[in-house]
């Protein structure tokens, strides 16, 4: 059995809530050469965004997750210009809320810069 469906079961019988996840999302270019990454910290409940080579314009970050309520929630934070440079996003999400998001590298390029598809597809999954 599926292992996300598992919990979903127990969450649903037993009032179980998963632990908190932190992840970590990444974003390469064609030559293996890591340009940006972004980290939610679960204790924290905040995101960091990080640009790693210079060139490519400005990295983000997108992410969504469905409230305790059912109501869907999505935002995208800009990351700094600078290489090296980290920024800080706090939340408040809902305790156990699965989280799921991406990073990019805005600009001319001619490879999809995110470490995921526009349609959600290969988001790094984390639990608030």
């Amino acid at each position: 059995m599926n292992s996300m469906v598992l919990l979903a079961v127990m969450a649903a019988t037993t009032g179980f809530a998963p632990s908190a996840v932190s992840s970590t999302a990444q974003v390469y270019d064609p030559d293996s050469r890591l340009l940006a990454e972004a980290h939610f910290d679960a204790a924290a409940d905040s995101f960091a965004v990080t640009k790693l080579v210079a060139g490519g314009g400005r990295t983000y970050l997108q992410y969504r997750y469905t409230g305790a309520d059912g109501t869907p929630h999505s935002g995208t934070h800009w990351g700094a210009r600078e290489v090296g440079e980290t920024v800080r996003f706090d939340h408040d999400f809902d305790e156990g809320r699965r989280i799921t998001f991406r990073v990019c590298v805005a600009g001319e390029v001619t490879f999809n810069a995110c470490s995921g598809s526009a349609d959600g597809e290969n988001w790094t999954v984390a639990i608030a």
